[in-house]
């Protein structure tokens, strides 16, 4: 069972592989450049505060995931408290460490939800 868009953006729960947070806080950066850009040009700057709110939740949620894969709770974001050793520490942790294998406490293991040894994909 692979998770919707809304549910990887948006919920708070389960899992998220290394490649699919990447991607995701990546596809959000780009979306949001473009949304405030334009509302920038046509309404004028106080205009953008509204895209504020989602954004950080999408970013928060994405970040949430990502911890519990790698079997830290939510909490960990305190980390971004301490001034230099904290933000380091989470982007090694989100961006370069690898989840754990297996089911969790969070979840099953995103990479291999949804995998069948015994059938064989043919082109």
């Amino acid at each position: 069972m692979t998770q919707s868009l809304i549910g990887t953006l948006f919920s708070f729960e389960s899992r998220l592989a290394r490649a699919p947070f990447w991607s995701a806080c990546l596809v959000s950066w780009v979306v949001f450049a473009i949304l405030f850009v334009f509302l920038e040009d046509s309404l004028g700057r106080p205009s953008t505060w509204i895209l504020y709110p989602p954004f950080l939740w999408i970013l928060a949620a994405l970040t949430v995931k990502r911890l519990h894969d790698c079997g830290h709770r939510a909490v960990s974001l305190l980390w971004m408290i301490l001034p230099v050793l904290g933000p380091l520490w989470l982007f090694f942790v989100l961006g370069f460490r690898k989840g754990n294998d297996g089911d969790n406490q969070f979840g099953p293991d995103p990479l291999l939800v949804d995998v069948d040894y015994l059938r064989v994909n043919t082109p």
